[in-house]
């Protein structure tokens, strides 16, 4: 419990804290928020680093394709990984630059400046060598939890293109199975999340593909690959 004496001196101490009054520092501090659609928790940050942020998260978001939520909130769990490695890679050069702006190698007298800065961040180092300690752990444990991440999302997508690929390998074989019956063949009908259109089309795809192994096995010799493929006929 903070005694009356305490409470009056945060008091007084709130009242003299009123932020930033230049316009360059009250641009500074402005805040801005993201809400994640698919979690919906929120993120505030500085105005120009959630522009920087949305973008560079939503571009590795898209590079994966997720197809439901679950690899949606994989993906995006591992572009925040990666947003706060780049953050504490940015906090560690930063920390050698105020080294710097604090002329902790000033006392040297050093004349040449790269002799200078290398000087400088040496003493850095040294001297804040607790704080590079706590990041380098921090950041070790940023990139074990991406790895983490990342290799569920790769199972996870692995798991379902394979489902993927056996639902269409099934219909195929039952559309196969109703033409030649010279049957209409209703996928949705028959369980499957798939259209006629999307199984003529992987049967094509199929079948140009087992024409181009022959052809390469054929090294590409016109006359030989009519006379297998009418052979096969």
């Amino acid at each position: 419990m903070l005694s009356e004496k305490q409470l009056a001196a945060n008091q007084a101490n709130a009242q003299k804290s009123t932020g930033p009054r230049t316009e360059a520092g009250k641009k500074r501090s402005a805040l801005n928020a993201t809400r994640h659609g698919l979690s919906g928790q929120v993120v505030v940050l500085p105005q120009e680093d959630l522009a920087a942020y949305k973008a560079f998260s939503q571009g590795i978001v898209d590079s994966f394709h997720p197809k439901d939520p679950r690899e949606a909130q994989l993906a995006q769990l591992y572009a925040g990984f990666q947003w706060r490695l780049n953050r504490a890679a940015a906090v560690e050069d930063t920390l050698f630059t105020v080294g710097i702006m604090e002329e902790v190698a000033e006392n040297l007298n050093l004349e040449h400046p790269e002799t200078h800065n290398a000087t400088s961040n040496a003493k850095t180092f040294r001297e804040e060598s607790q704080v590079f300690d706590r990041l380098s752990i921090y950041t070790q444990r940023l990139v074990n939890g991406a790895a983490k991440v990342l290799k569920e999302l790769k199972e996870l997508q692995a798991e379902r293109k394979q489902r993927e690929t056996d639902e269409m390998d099934e219909a195929t074989l039952i559309y196969r199975f109703h033409a030649m019956q010279k049957v209409a063949f209703e996928p949705e009908k028959n369980g499957f999340a798939l259209t006629v259109d999307q199984i003529r089309a992987n049967i094509r795809r199929n079948s140009l593909y087992a024409q181009a192994k022959m052809a390469r096995d054929l090294q590409w010799n016109l006359p030989k690959f009519i006379q297998e493929t009418n052979q096969a006929a």
